[in-house]
Parts: structure tokens; sequence; C-alpha cells
């Protein structure tokens, strides 16, 4: 008896597959630096992010789904060049730097930003940036949420370091490490659990997070690979005064109502991951609004199907505690 599937739910409205996607413009990428600190040139690929599971309120546990699999990664589209620029925070996976566009682009569906973020994953960190980037792509597939709740991303790009660049010490450059913390291995994500179902009930050809190669990555000194994500760019980040204006608390309550309805849960929201938004964010279709604030930083993020959750308890799920301890990253009451 042949095996009946499921009706797949469309994300055809946006994504890589739509000329309007920023995601799809690039397939290839040069970065050149030169700083006092470090001169290099790195030339990029598009490569493939990394899925999620899906995530049941029903038994809190998370699911092998097929609708949660890797996105096609454009491959004849457009060559980015970018000059990088200073450095604008590090945390403990990766370092964002600022960049310019350095060479002309063709005629594409949307204006292209003079200047962009490029976040460097540190080398042992790269699979964490993939599923970063695997957010913001499954978040670009739900129309009206890139670029108005969150920044727009041009790809995830990586490559292996055949020599070792110019630096006047080697944890100067962007993706170096100084703790050595984890050195052999990434951080464990919320979904790094075992699953009930079977592949076998998954098409082959989808690639899911357990099909994934970066599933079972490690790094590999040898042949350290470079991984990078490439933002619009916001501006500064919430801070103690922003976190008593009465407009901006509105403001963050909307686009954190926006993200929970896109079924994705932060799993890492302090005041270090809000962002002044970029100047080219657009209305919110909800709110009917500009929305002043972007949430970044989607490397611990998980996600759920509101298709088939009981609302309520999945917007109770997902809440990620704004104003709570851990948003400040420490407790206020003491």
């Amino acid at each position: 008896m042949e095996r009946v599937r499921k009706p797949k739910r469309s994300f055809s409205l946006k994504g890589e597959d739509s000329n309007l996607s920023t995601l799809s413009f690039f397939s290839t990428l040069t970065i050149n630096a030169d700083t006092p600190e470090f001169s290099f040139r790195l030339d990029l690929k598009r490569s493939e992010s990394f899925p999620a599971h899906r995530f049941s309120c029903k038994g809190y546990w998370f699911h092998s789904d097929e609708r949660y699999t890797a996105f096609p990664v454009p491959k004849d589209s457009a060559h980015l060049q970018l000059q990088l620029g200073e450095s604008l925070g590090a945390g403990r996976t990766g370092t964002a730097y600022s960049a310019q566009v350095s060479a002309p682009l063709p005629q594409l569906s949307r204006p292209v930003p003079s200047e962009l973020v490029v976040k460097f994953a540190k080398l042992n960190h790269c699979r964490n940036l993939a599923r970063e980037a695997w957010i913001y792509n499954y978040l670009d597939r739900i129309p009206q949420s890139s670029g108005t709740i969150i920044p727009r991303c041009y790809g995830f790009f990586t490559t292996t370091l055949t020599e070792l660049p110019s630096a006047k010490r080697p944890y100067d450059l962007p993706w170096s490490s100084v703790d050595g913390e984890h050195a052999k291995r990434d951080d464990d994500l919320w979904d790094d659990v075992e699953v009930e179902e079977s592949l076998d009930e998954i098409p082959s050809e989808l690639i899911t997070k357990e099909r994934s190669a970066w599933n079972s990555w490690v790094p590999d000194s040898k042949n350290p690979l470079v991984a990078v994500l490439i933002l619009e760019k916001g501006g500064p980040m919430y801070n103690e005064i922003d976190d008593e204006d009465p407009l901006v608390k509105k403001d963050i309550k909307q686009i954190i109502r926006d993200l929970s309805l896109c079924g994705v849960a932060h799993g890492d929201f302090r005041m270090s991951n809000l962002v002044r938004s970029p100047t080219t964010t657009e209305v919110c279709p909800h709110h009917k609004c500009v929305h002043k604030w972007n949430i970044i930083d989607f490397n611990r993020a998980w996600v759920l199907d509101l298709g088939v959750e009981c609302i309520p308890d999945a917007i109770v799920a997902v809440d990620p505690g704004y104003r709570q301890p851990g948003f400040y990253g420490w407790n206020p009451s003491k």
C-alpha cells in the first residue's frame, strides 16, 4: 500500500526561490582586511545552514520533521566584495565587524546598503553560526518578519584556511578564540537530543538535522573552517537608559510578540541581542509602524509549529523573558 504524505506547508511567498529575498542575491563572497592587527583576503562560498528539530509543547520534546530541513543554496548568483572595518563587538561564539561594499553590484531586486555586518564564528563555533543562518532563512520564509523585526540576511558563507593570514598575534584574527573552552567541539544546542521518529519516513533528498553534516561537525585544527554570516547593519545596542523608556518597552514587546507568532524561541534573549533597527526597516503589517528595534543573535534559537500547537501554550513556551533577570545577565533584585 502506497504511503500518503502529509501536504507540506508552503513558504513560497519569500525565500531563496524568490527574487525578493536578499538570501538569493549572492553565491560567493570576498572579504579583504588591512588593519594594524591583521591583513588577509578570504574567498568564501555559500554553505548549507543547519536545520533545527521541531519542538512540541505536548511532552516538551523535539521531533524530526520533513518541514524543517536545510534550505537550497543559490549557485549562480552575484559576487559580494567587502572591505572589513571596525569591530562591533564580540561574544562567546563570534565577533561582528562592520564592512563596506567595495565593488559594484549588478542590478538586484532590492538595493544593498553600502555598509553591512560580517559576523565571524570562532573556529570552534561554526556549527552554532550555521544554526543561526538557518533561523534567519526560516524567518525569511515567513512573510513580513525579515526586514521588520530582524535584520535582513545576505547569506552564510564558509571557506577552509589553507594558510594562516598575517597577524600580530594569532588571537587577534576575527575567528580566533583565546578562552580554549570547548576547543575541540562546539557548544551543544537545545535540540541536540535523540528523537523518536525514524528518518525512513522522511524523503531521502530532504536534509534534516540528523542528515546535516553540521550535526556531527567538529573543529579540525589541521584544516580550520572559517564561517561568516552577512547581515544588515543596525544601530546601538539596548542599554539601561532604553530600559526605562516606556515607548521602547512597548516596541520591544511588539517585536517579541511578532517573533513568537513565527514559532521561534530565541534561546538567549539579552540586552546585547537587541539593536536599533537598520534604516531600511519596513512597516510592520501587524502593528502598522516601523519598529525601532531589531532582534539579533539566533545561534541558540529553536522552533515550533504554531499550526499544530495550542497557541496559548506555544506563546508561553517561546516567551524570551523580556526584562527578567536573565535579560540583564544578573539578578536586579540583589
